[in-house]
């Protein structure tokens, strides 16, 4: 066996025997979110200790530079998203989501879900208050046949 071929089983094995699952989540920058899995494990912005967690295994959660956007006056303004990432597997269950606003003004949430070999996008919209905290729940199940779902309707 070459040794590119003995670096590249190991990875073709986990996705086709353990199959490949994962979680991003980009969200517009006058909002920061903290992400709950099943098991109560925290991943995002804490509003109340001002910090960020990490809390579920692999997962990231940062503030992510998306480019420059003119201003009025012509200065260059920075443009940033938070972005969560969890690309191992998922558990099966309740993922909650919390957003919390910190600019009063619509705000977006883009959120993909990996499920090997297919991935789902969501796009969630709306408008949020300095302070105000939304709860959205996505039921996540690693069955192929089992739709994902995001439940707005628990919205705050």
């Amino acid at each position: 066996m070459t040794p590119l071929i003995s670096r590249l089983l190991p990875v073709f094995l986990w996705t086709f025997i353990g199959g490949g699952s994962g979680l991003d989540i980009l969200s517009s920058m006058n909002v920061q979110f903290i992400v709950v899995d099943p098991a109560g494990r925290r991943t995002g912005y804490e509003p109340v200790t001002r910090s960020e967690l990490t809390e579920i295994p692999s997962s990231r959660y940062g503030v992510k530079f998306t480019g420059n956007v003119e201003g009025g006056s012509g200065d260059s303004l920075r443009d940033f998203v938070a972005a969560f990432t969890s690309p191992d597997h998922l558990i099966d269950g309740s993922y909650t989501l919390r957003v919390y606003g910190e600019k009063s003004g619509p705000f977006w949430l883009s959120i993909s879900v990996y499920r090997e070999p297919l991935s789902e996008d969501f796009n969630v919209r709306g408008t949020i208050h300095a302070g105000e905290l939304k709860t959205f729940r996505l039921m996540y199940d690693g069955n192929l046949s089992v739709p994902i779902s995001i439940d707005t309707a628990v919205a705050k």
